[in-house]
């Protein structure tokens, strides 16, 4: 049972576009290999060093099913994924059910290859696909500048070593395709959504969302780099007429290098979510935020975040060749991000997380150890910890390893 009880006339039109782009083309003008599907089973296995009741035992984590359709010239691509926590991971009398979309989209490919989206994707903003090599993503993703999906426009075009996106996102798609049985357990259905975004539940949502990104590719001796610059701009509706509406905007500068087995990532991003009066209305978890914080959410759960800052990243990857009895493709690497917040009295939020990732056929495994003060999920202190922080213990370490069949 899907709920779109919520859900807007342009969502219903997205969504029925996406499905069927690709059977409007003709059966006998198209490849056989240009639909495809795939998916995956997770489970892990963690220990989190401020909780005793999650240590070291397995666990479901995520299923999930897509498909991909390419047959030149039209496109298509969509993703739904199933999550269930256990009464360890809610922290409440039960445990909690969720599904929902995290792409849906069908496009267009031009005679000079450029592309015309429309649908759910993810926004180009900053590094792509990911600002991280690790599970857990970065402090990008928690504040929703990290893999990313809105609901809208984009347009992608390359010349030479030039690559440029636009894009234009009218809503940001909410928990489209979105059901869950545990609004109690979690932060009611508009918190059950991939990625992060403001929460109309508390009284914001993100409108008119502008992005573009240049990149621009440089050749080196045994490798390659990419320097870009992302910029984002949009509304701030208020959705309840005790606040009043703002603007976000948002700049990123970022780098990405490949040189022989090294790899590297760099990125820098300055955030504002602009405003007169209280950030948030209170909510079923919250109370009101005040002018520095905004309320965010994704996964069935939500935090109090700096409604202005900066966000850093610096990471470090190092493919090791060969193979260990069935396993290969190891990489090992280091990833480290912070959020610097503007606000008076606001303790940065940072994270550090050391890994390894390797494959065996279908099957792909990550191995990381996270250790962090104020972010959420990887130290005590949910819900306040990418705002003000600095409660008792604020910092902490998380043990995480997951292992996937992927097909």
């Amino acid at each position: 049972m899907v709920n779109l009880k919520d859900t807007t006339a342009l969502k219903i039109a997205v969504t029925g576009a996406c499905l069927v782009v690709w059977a409007g083309a003709r059966a006998d003008d198209t490849p056989k290999d240009a639909l495809t599907f795939d998916g995956a089973v997770r489970m892990w296995v963690e220990a989190l060093s401020w909780n005793d009741q999650r240590k070291g035992t397995p666990e479901f984590d995520t299923a999930r099913l897509g498909f991909k359709y390419d047959d030149g010239r039209f496109l298509a691509a969509g993703r739904e994924r199933y999550y269930y926590y256990t009464r360890r991971q809610t922290g409440a009398a039960k445990g909690a059910s969720m599904l929902f979309n995290e792409y849906l989209w069908a496009g267009y490919r031009f005679a000079d290859k450029s592309e015309l989206h429309a649908g759910q994707e993810r926004m180009p903003f900053g590094l792509l696909p990911y600002a991280s090599n690790n599970f857990f993503e970065s402090m990008a993703w928690y504040a929703g500048y990290e893999d990313t999906y809105a609901l809208g426009l984009q347009y992608l075009h390359k010349t030479g070593a030039l690559s440029m996106n636009l894009g234009f996102f009218p809503s940001d798609g909410r928990h489209l395709l979105a059901w869950t049985d545990s609004n109690g357990e979690l932060d009611g259905l508009d918190s059950v959504r991939f990625s992060n975004h403001l929460m109309k539940s508390y009284g914001r949502a993100e409108k008119n969302t502008v992005v573009g990104r240049l990149a621009y590719a440089i050749p080196v001796a045994g490798g390659k780099t990419e320097i870009g610059a992302s910029v984002l701009a949009g509304r701030l509706a208020a959705t309840n007429p005790a606040l009043a509406d703002g603007n976000r905007r948002a700049g990123a500068l970022h780098f990405t290098g490949e040189f022989g087995k090294f790899g590297l990532q760099l990125e820098t991003i300055a955030y504002r979510n602009d405003f007169r009066g209280n950030g948030s209305i209170a909510g079923d978890w919250y109370g009101a935020c005040d002018g520095d914080c905004v309320v965010i959410g994704a996964f069935g759960f939500s935090n109090r975040m700096a409604a202005r800052g900066h966000i850093d990243i610096a990471n470090v990857s190092y493919k090791i060749p060969g193979s260990l009895g069935p396993f290969s493709g190891f990489v090992v690497y280091n990833d480290w991000s912070r959020l610097r917040k503007s606000a008076p009295g606001y303790a940065d939020s940072d994270q550090n997380v050391t890994g390894v990732s390797f494959s065996s056929g279908g099957w792909f495994m990550m191995v990381d150890v996270a250790n962090a003060t104020n972010q959420p999920y990887l130290s005590p202190g949910f819900g306040n910890a990418l705002a003000a922080g600095r409660t008792a213990k604020a910092s902490g370490h998380r043990f995480n390893a997951n292992i996937g069949y992927y097909f």
